[in-house]
């Protein structure tokens, strides 16, 4: 039985630079980052500054990111996004207006949803919860 279920972000060398712009879009952190240089991994030197493995927060809320390794291919998928509640309207209004900057709405946001693909080619879904 899994203890755990938490979504793993694969990017193509641009990790640091998406989890970066993750923070400053909802607020959250980088619990951890390893570079492949840092790794026990035995790689070209071109790869070192690549991200092994890495952790971001926002609330109680993580995910895990690495950038791809030699030999992986990365294909940009529409089967999944992330999806993320917020208590207040203004901080969903505003990680929705942050997110899109190069990426793209697929639903604008409208009522209490929003749905865009964001210039990571990572799909959100962000919901203002009005219960909380």
């Amino acid at each position: 039985m899994a203890n755990q279920l938490m979504p793993y972000l694969i990017f193509p060398g641009t990790c640091k630079e998406a989890l970066t712009f993750y923070c400053d879009c909802l607020g959250g952190e980088i619990a951890f980052l390893q570079t492949v240089g840092e790794s026990p991994l035995k790689v070209d030197n071109a790869w070192s500054h690549r991200v092994f493995h890495s952790e971001f927060r926002v609330g109680e809320v993580r995910f895990r990111a690495s950038d791809n390794m030699p030999n992986q291919e990365l294909v940009h998928g529409t089967n999944f996004a992330l999806f993320v509640t917020f208590a207040e309207k203004e901080r969903q209004v505003s990680a929705f207006e942050k997110l899109v900057e190069g990426g793209n709405v697929i639903m604008p946001l409208e009522g209490n949803f929003g749905m865009l693909c964001d210039r990571y080619q990572i799909q959100w879904m962000l919901v203002h919860d009005t219960e909380s």
